[in-house]
């Protein structure tokens, strides 16, 4: 976006777009409202803190199981990034295709059975016993193959949906449109979990529902959105033929690539933040459920909170790019981020304190020289979940009313070291003599731990969870803040300028090579993440996202918006015959 074009300007000239015209963009944005339930429901807000808790509880009944190896967040960012793979590997190619061949439409329908199909068939989980969380995996891995692969020809399209000026205002609408359609499904599933508590059958209905959504409106999108038209389009190919042709031309992108000199080094610059951003919205969830603690619920109300931030602020950022740069706007937002997930990265849950929220209470009835036990309330159910938990609960038969003596209690604080359990003594002779004892079991999540990075989120709770009395749960609500104002901005933006640096005339060519890096950082990042967390901890796997986004930062210096966008245009009118003036 220049300098002189005005917000005024730019609504009146959308105002003034003829009907038509109107009604294909509308129809483009309306594929972001189907597919972005995916992105919200499936990827960060239901399904991985429900296959978090499935693998966990396999790997307590499984501890000599080979994927006991790795956290569930791990496995999590695993299958994230081997998702992405054939799409990041493919994407160049289909791109050659499509900019030589009028498919865009048919590959991105394509896309979309196979990735809302995949979506519906996790219904079926719960067919394969202790190995659900195993066909969840692998339906996630083909539905995100999906999802990724159809958004590489949904991107294609937006240089088709108006002209230069008016690309920042088309992507973030599209976006926009994206974060309310996600947001109003995820807000039915929120309602229908809360209603039911979180029963496993609606689990499984909501997550069906998303394929369901997903189809449904992108008929919308295939009605209204037509083929672009190709000039000289080739017809009657044979598969190979088509496929030598591709291969070919891939060599020579690759070659004339040097000739973009300022794309080339804007796509460098997007595959360190991208692989930041999409790596941190790819596991966000997982990382929440698995280390923090943060309970679907919540999960899902920090999402829905993101979704609707998100849709004005993605405007909001839109409007500062009129009035400043499209780069200097997306500048903004990726320190945005930076800031946001050094600050996550200090998450964690405060020790309880007062008494009512230990799991176990014990106090000292001198009459009967005994400890009276009390437990919280709806503990009995949570020692169902798993053969760990009914082990527990056969060997100690904890309940209120029990009373147990105080040797015995002196075993149990030892024995709940080794748990995520928490036990209260408010007095008698197994307390602290001065005043009760408090113990919290390893596992549980306000213990840090002693890793490289646990003293910065000790650091945190001392002096900033602790005295704002922040939990977890407020903790994750500053995150979804945060994020849903810098999330608009940061992918719509990156888009936008990507788009404006784009030749029209080659536009899925490059799109293809901005879904290959895009994919790539899809790849990267979560099996980085992966390996850190293998080999370190899952805190320092979120730092070391944190500085690829400062790295891709620190490059956009570099970038000049301009200068790419004259290159652009000037082979356009090399493609088009030199009719119009570069």
């Amino acid at each position: 976006m220049t300098e002189t074009t005005t917000a005024v300007s730019i609504k009146q000239k959308m105002k003034g777009l003829p009907d038509e015209q109107k009604q294909k963009i509308k129809g483009w944005c309306v594929y972001d409202w189907a597919n972005s339930a995916f992105s919200t429901s499936i990827t960060v807000a239901i399904l991985p803190i429900y296959a978090m808790a499935l693998i966990n509880t396999f790997l307590k009944n499984n501890p000599d199981s080979f994927f006991a190896n790795f956290s569930a967040s791990g496995m999590w960012a695993f299958v994230v990034g081997f998702s992405t793979l054939l799409v990041a590997l493919s994407s160049p190619l289909l791109g050659i295709i499509a900019d030589r061949m009028e498919i865009k439409m048919k590959l991105l329908k394509v896309y979309t059975i196979v990735g809302a199909g995949a979506t519906v068939m996790m219904f079926f989980s719960a067919l394969f016993g202790g190995y659900d969380w195993l066909f969840l995996l692998l339906c996630f891995f083909v539905a995100n193959t999906g999802f990724a692969g159809a958004n590489v020809f949904y991107n294609a399209l937006l240089p088709y949906m108006g002209d230069e000026e008016l690309m920042d205002d088309i992507s973030s609408r599209g976006f926009a449109y994206g974060y309310i359609g996600g947001g109003l499904l995820l807000a039915v599933h929120l309602g229908l979990l809360m209603a039911t508590d979180n029963s496993d059958l609606m689990i499984r209905l909501s997550l069906a529902s998303v394929g369901i959504w997903w189809w449904g409106f992108s008929v919308y999108t295939f009605r209204h959105v037509p083929e672009p038209v190709i000039k000289d389009a080739i017809t009657g190919m044979r598969a190979a033929a088509i496929t030598k042709m591709a291969f070919k031309e891939l060599k020579k992108t690759f070659r004339e690539l040097t000739k973009f000199k300022m794309l080339v080094i804007y796509l460098i610059a997007f595959l360190m933040f991208n692989d930041g951003i999409q790596t941190v919205l790819a596991i966000a969830g997982a990382f929440g459920g698995d280390v923090l603690g943060v309970s679907m619920i919540t999960n899902m109300v920090v999402i829905l909170m993101i979704q609707f931030v998100a849709a004005p602020s993605a405007m909001a950022f839109s409007r500062l790019a009129e009035k400043t740069t499209t780069k200097k706007a997306l500048i903004v937002s990726l320190v945005g981020w930076c800031l946001i997930i050094s600050m996550a990265t200090g998450f964690c849950a405060l020790e309880p304190d007062a008494e009512e929220d230990f799991i176990y209470r014990a106090n000292w009835v001198e009459s009967g020289q005994t400890y009276e036990i009390s437990v919280i309330d709806g503990h009995e159910l949570d020692l169902e979940d798993d053969g760990v938990h009914r082990k527990w609960n056969s060997t100690w038969g904890l309940a209120n009313g029990v009373s147990i003596n105080a040797s015995e209690i002196l075993l149990l604080s030892t024995a709940i070291e080794d748990t995520e359990f928490t036990l209260f003594i408010a007095d008698g002779p197994a307390s602290d003599g001065v005043g009760p004892k408090r113990v919290y079991g390893k596992e549980h999540p306000s213990q840090i731990g002693e890793g490289t990075m646990d003293s910065w989120p000790e650091t945190l709770r001392e002096n900033v969870w602790k005295p704002l009395s922040l939990g977890i749960d407020g903790q994750w609500l500053f995150l979804g803040l945060g994020v849903g104002i810098v999330m608009g901005g940061s992918q719509a933006l990156a888009r936008s300028i990507f788009g404006m640096m784009v030749p029209e005339t080659r536009a899925t060519e490059f799109f293809g090579f901005f879904g290959f890096i895009g994919k790539a950082a899809s790849v990267i990042g979560p099996w980085v993440y992966f390996l850190v967390s293998t080999t370190m901890d899952d805190r320092v796997a979120v730092f070391s996202i944190l500085l690829l986004i400062l790295v891709g930062t620190a490059m956009m210096h570099w970038v000049d918006v301009e200068e790419g966008t004259r290159v652009a245009k000037q082979e356009d009118a090399i493609k088009r015959g030199g009719a119009e003036e570069a």
